[in-house]
């Protein structure tokens, strides 16, 4: 019974340490928070960094009487300055950000704010103003231009209009949104003009299908939608396409070498495959871009002779495996670059 009883307040002592530890752990981690949106504050001024900065750290460190007197202050002061701005006419995109800000120091101290009973928040005035705002936010909304600006712009709108919808419900946002989002995405598609006739010719065209239709309907960033493959070159204002040529494709024997195991033989090689070209973009918005590439991949090929039977690596899936990979990663990763963003 004592040995029972010993390990038991071990194992309570234990978990208390470890309780007590996270504790001091998260509450460091919040006072850091806070120390450093205090700094922002009075760098700064009222900054949407600075005030998530502070409710995330009063959060951690809900016992921080320096952040809950913080929190206030804040409040107070961006619940101010949003009555002075309801009472304008005309608003400019700072005035808009403001508003802005004072839902984010509203909306985001509701999820935690059953941790601070002590801190007043007018809820609502927060509701009444909100339907304000939210029509200030329309009106600034379709009276911005959509049309006539460069692709670059539309999708810092985009990025813009999201930032202003993140605490309000609105058709008219959200519609704006949606129309810029069909009129800035592109569909990108990948062709070849290569016409190689050996065997490893066929297989690199093989494997650059592959890679295609294996990345269909991926996104690569920007409003940039790769489809896949495509047989035809054939751009209009939403389909570019990327044709891919082939320059060098070979494969070179580095050494071979046979090894005896057991008595049986094994026959090695290890090669390198190279490709090297190049691929163009094709679109009716720009002139025609090209851009090289090349790469290279070592492999082992093996040949064993077991109890009078030989088996053999099989070359062409290996190459192949290679080959996809290789396609892949510059469909993923470099055809973005080729689009004028």
């Amino acid at each position: 019974m004592k040995t029972y009883s010993f390990i038991k307040i071990t194992l309570i002592s234990i978990v208390l340490f470890f309780l007590t530890s996270c504790s001091a752990i998260m509450t460091s981690i919040g006072n850091n928070k806070i120390d450093n949106s205090i700094k922002i504050y009075y760098s700064k001024g009222l900054t949407s960094e600075g005030t998530l900065d502070l409710i995330s750290g009063l959060d951690y460190s809900p016992e921080s009487a320096i952040g809950i007197t913080q929190y206030q202050k804040q409040y107070i002061e961006i619940t101010e300055t949003k009555n002075r701005l309801l009472q304008n006419k005309y608003f400019s995109k700072a005035d808009i950000n403001t508003l802005n800000l004072y839902l984010l120091t509203v909306e985001e101290f509701r999820k935690i704010h059953a941790k601070f009973p002590t801190i007043n928040i007018n809820y609502s005035d927060f509701n009444s103003s909100k339907l304000k705002i939210t029509k200030i936010f329309e009106d600034f909304i379709l009276k911005d231009e959509k049309i006539y600006i460069p692709r670059i712009q539309k999708i810092q709108n985009i990025n813009y209009y999201k930032s202003l919808s993140k605490y309000v419900n609105s058709y008219i946002i959200n519609s704006a949104i949606s129309n810029l989002e069909r009129d800035v995405t592109i569909n990108l598609y990948i062709s070849s003009s290569f016409r190689g006739f050996s065997r490893l010719d066929y297989l690199v065209t093989n494997s650059l299908v592959y890679a295609s239709d294996m990345n269909s309907d991926r996104n690569l960033g920007n409003y940039i939608i790769f489809k896949g493959f495509s047989n035809s070159i054939s751009p209009n204002s939403k389909d570019y396409f990327i044709d891919f040529n082939f320059s060098n494709v070979y494969i070179r024997t580095l050494d071979t070498r046979e090894e005896i195991k057991d008595k049986n033989k094994i026959f090695i090689a290890n090669k390198r495959v190279t490709i090297s070209g190049f691929y163009k973009i094709y679109s009716p918005n720009r002139k025609t871009t090209t851009k090289y590439f090349d790469f290279s991949e070592n492999y082992t090929i093996r040949v064993r002779s077991y109890d009078h039977s030989t088996f053999y690596d099989d070359e062409r899936d290996i190459i192949k495996e290679i080959l996809e990979d290789k396609f892949s990663n510059i469909i993923r990763y470099d055809l973005n670059d080729l689009v004028t963003p």
